[in-house]
């Protein structure tokens, strides 16, 4: 599970430049300039603040599966919150879009190569 994770995150950066090119292109209105991006930043501030709680204080790191679990669904409620975000602010754009492809792509990885 060492380098896999590490190579997750590689992917999924690499993942949401091809992406947000390809959907959204290069003139594409981001959410920071948007009235959301207050919002924004507040809620994945909190949502990372809660992971790092749990992955500290509640998780047996110990137990690799439940470690798998919680990485999983800590990018499940961080891109769903992402689309959802993208989905409210910017009407105009299919930049929603690119974090549920962004999802679907690191779940299949996991499913993979990590677990």
């Amino acid at each position: 599970m060492g380098i896999s994770i590490q190579i997750l995150g590689l992917l999924l950066v690499l993942s949401e430049i091809l992406l947000r090119r390809l959907i959204v292109g290069k003139g594409g209105q981001e959410i920071y300039d948007t009235v959301g991006k207050k919002f924004h930043l507040w809620g994945r501030t909190i949502l990372i603040l809660i992971g790092l709680f749990f992955l500290f204080f509640v998780l047996d790191l110990t137990y690799e599966l439940a470690f798998k679990r919680f990485i999983l669904i800590l990018l499940a409620v961080i891109y769903a919150f992402e689309a959802f975000i993208g989905w409210m602010y910017i009407k105009s754009s299919k930049a929603f879009l690119v974090p549920i492809l962004l999802l679907l792509i690191a779940t299949i990885y996991c499913y993979n190569f990590v677990f």
